[in-house]
């Protein structure tokens, strides 16, 4: 592919990731609707070379975690003694947070481009200010940025969680025959 072409594929993909940021901000914050919409979202980090794993063994006040080793191990665990398994929202926001570390996994850096960190940051501080606080308290400096978008993540709609996985994750799809 031409360079120019590559050039506008990019460019465009951040204008849909941009159009659907402006989408989700004139819906209030974004809950699984129905446990198709965690069945979708568990599909595409299955296709993506990721497993789902519901664990009881997990540590203290984990609600849920994504682990890759590099040598195999590469899963999301949601930690049944910390997360309602009933409770559709608490496990949508539990997959959402830890996909979002797969989709930075996938990148290799982030799942949110830097130019709309500003906002991201915004809507945790008024939609989720226990989130924004938790930032500065719980986590390293380095981490900050990462554990961010995985809270923001956890605000929006599924069309937009599952529409980031694509685009962060669309290589790894597309390698193991999962076409979007």
């Amino acid at each position: 592919m031409p360079e120019m072409a590559v050039s506008m594929l990019g460019a465009a993909t951040q204008l849909l990731a941009i159009a659907l940021l402006g989408l989700s901000l004139l819906n209030p914050p974004g809950r699984a609707s129905s446990l198709d919409d965690i069945r979708r979202l568990e599909n595409l980090i299955n296709a993506s070379g990721s497993e789902t794993v519901v664990s009881a063994q997990c540590p203290p006040e984990h609600a849920g975690y994504y682990e890759n080793d590099g040598k195999g191990i590469d899963r999301l665990v949601i930690c049944r003694r910390n997360v309602d398994l009933g409770d559709l929202e608490a496990v949508w926001e539990v997959m959402a947070h830890e996909a979002t570390h797969i989709m930075q996994s996938c990148t290799g850096t982030s799942a949110i481009a830097d130019e709309l960190m500003p906002r991201t940051y915004r809507e945790l501080q008024t939609l989720a200010p226990h989130y924004a606080k938790l930032l500065g308290t719980r986590y390293r400096s380095a981490d900050q940025r990462l554990e961010a978008e995985a809270f923001w993540m956890e605000l929006q709609t599924p069309e937009l969680v599952l529409a980031l996985f694509r685009k962060n994750c669309a290589r790894f799809l597309e390698r193991n025959g999962h076409s979007r």
